[in-house]
Parts: structure tokens; C-alpha cells; sequence
């Protein structure tokens, strides 16, 4: 089908508000870009659970955290990764959506505040993410939790972060996952796809976009054959969390994650898609913006339900 219409109206958006491209920005002229269109598109809305924000020590320092308690009786978690290509995104930016999510799935859900690039190059936050995961699991019941049944997800370059730390946990025998959500995730930073694909078919993320990212993210060529940065790549998929994939029609990345999910279910990986026609890369974390934002997290409700 043709772009939805809310996808049209949010691109007509961008254009009137004259959002700048991405590729003619810094990294610290692009947050706060990216800052002001999230502040503008997702509203404050009323909340009635509890939110708390804590300190998750790495192996170098700390890192901050925020976790959303939906109702007294949650204890599940769901470790939650933004997007943000590695370089943007923070947890002021994820809060509406974890807000949400904590509603629609009963879950305690912790957003993590990871390292970002250039600053943080590949693989210092997804260092962060993977102790996020250990010392969330260790100390579960600091914060009134289970670590029964904990799952991992993340939206883009954060999908791309929970995909690693689900191979991560399994190769360093770490903590036990029921299950990995993986929203419009990179799977592959060496695509060739990423020079070759037309901008009218992913508007919201381009090739010059993702060429930006990546630049920023990698520390050198020898990172493009890393399967934790590219868990397309990797060899044996076996073993891993059962996962749902969501992806958008007009998004650069859709054929990846289907190649993904294709190669997690010939390794005997349970795996369920969820495709959502006319939208664009970005819609779920857009819930104000994008009626298939709640749908999506309906379904990610639906997955944790049944696990």
C-alpha cells in the first residue's frame, strides 16, 4: 500500500517544522534536534504508575537508569534499549513510551541510559546494555522484581543492542531471557542495501542516514565483520530467545529483519512478525502521532502474555 496517512502527515510535519538532515549535523547539533522533535510530537500525558530513577554500576563508573512500575502488583521486567542510531536518544526522550509499555504489558520496565557514539564507540554500549542486563537480573529484587521470565527489547539501533546482549547472555552463560522484542531492528551495519535504496521507500530513514550513524558508531572496517554489531551475520542463531520482530513497510531496514527473523526460525528460534503497512522507521516510539504505535505495543503485550 501507499504511506499511511498518518506517516504522510508526520513527514509534511518535519518538512514545515524545517527539521535539518541528519547528515549535515554534529552529533551534539543532531541531539538537540532530535530532542525538540520528541518534545514536540509526544505529549505529557497523565500516568498513574510509579517511576524511579537509579544508578546501574559497569565495569568502568555507572550508568543511569529509570524504571516505570505500571501498578503494585508488576514484577516482571522488560529491560527496554532506545533508538537513536547508537548516537542519540536518552531516557527524558523514552519516557512517554516506556510509560506506555509499562501500561500495556503489567511489566516493570527499565530503561537503560547506555553509552553513546562518537563518544562511546561500538562496543562500549553495548558493554553498558549487557551489564545493565547482569545487574538487573543480580539485584531484581532491590527493585521489588522477578527475574523469572524477564525479557529484553529495543526500537532500531537499541533493537540492534537487545539482538547482541540476547547472543552476549547466551555465549557468557549470562542471565536467562524468555524473550527478545526487536522493533525495526538493525541486524546488519555492513548492508549493501544502505547505499542502493531509494529515500521515497524509507523517508524517515535514509541511506545518508544510516552511512551517519554508522560512521559515528563503528571504531574501524574490522567492526563492519563483528556479528555483535551485526547479528545477521553470525553463523549459528541457535539457542536464542524466542523473539517477535516489528517492522514498518517504508523502512530501509524491513528486508534485514525479515533475512533476521527467517535465520533465527531455520535455527529452530520461535519467531513471530508483526508488519505494520504505510508506516515509517521511528512510528512506534511516536504513540501520539501514530495510532499503530499503540497497536504495536498491544501486540508486544500479546508476545510477553503468551511466553
Amino acid at each position: 500500500m501507499g504511506l499511511h496517512p498518518q506517516s504522510e502527515a508526520y513527514l509534511r510535519w518535519m518538512v514545515k517544522e524545517k527539521i535539518p538532515q541528519l547528515s549535515t549535523l554534529s552529533p551534539s547539533e543532531a541531539r538537540i534536534w532530535d530532542a525538540k522533535v520528541a518534545a514536540l510530537l509526544n505529549k505529557d500525558a497523565h500516568w498513574d504508575g510509579r517511576v524511579e530513577n537509579l544508578r546501574i554500576p559497569m565495569r568502568v563508573g555507572d550508568r543511569a537508569a529509570r524504571f516505570y512500575v505500571p501498578n503494585p502488583h508488576a514484577s516482571e521486567l522488560l529491560l527496554y534499549f532506545h533508538g537513536g542510531g547508537w548516537v542519540l536518544g536518552n531516557l527524558d526522550q523514552t519516557e512517554h513510551t516506556c510509560r506506555l509499555l509499562g501500561t500495556e504489558t503489567g511489566r516493570i520496565v527499565v530503561s537503560v541510559d547506555y553509552g553513546l557514539a562518537p563518544e562511546n564507540k561500538f562496543p562500549s554500549g553495548l558493554e553498558d546494555c549487557y551489564g545493565a542486563l547482569t545487574w538487573i537480573a543480580e539485584n531484581a529484587d532491590k527493585i521489588g522484581a522477578t527475574r523469572e521470565r524477564m525479557a529484553i527489547g529495543g526500537d532500531s539501533a537499541g533493537g540492534n543492542l537487545a539482538a547482541a546482549v540476547s547472543l552476549l547472555a547466551k555465549d557468557r552463560g549470562g542471565p536467562a531471557i524468555a524473550n527478545q522484542i526487536l522493533i525495526y531492528p538493525v541486524t546488519d551495519i555492513s548492508d549493501h542495501i544502505f547505499v542502493d535504496y531509494l529515500d521515497e521507500l524509507s523517508p524517515a530513514l535514509t541511506k545518508a542516514d544510516m552511512t551517519w550513524f554508522i560512521r559515528h558508531y563503528i571504531q574501524g572496517k574490522e567492526d563492519f565483520r563483528n556479528q555483535y554489531a551485526s547479528p545477521l551475520i553470525r553463523s549459528d542463531l541457535s539457542g536464542l530467545p524466542p523473539a517477535l520482530l516489528i517492522t514498518a513497510e517504508y523502512d530501509i531496514l524491513t528486508k534485514q529483519c525479515n533475512e533476521y527473523a527467517k535465520r533465527l526460525g531455520d535455527a529452530g528460534v520461535r519467531v513471530n512478525l508483526a508488519h505494520y503497512a504505510g508506516m515509517v522507521h521511528g512510528f512506534f516510539t511516536l504513540p501520539d502521532v501514530f495510532d499503530d504505535s499503540h497497536n504495536a505495543m498491544n501486540r508486544i503485550a500479546q508476545e510477553l502474555s503468551h511466553s
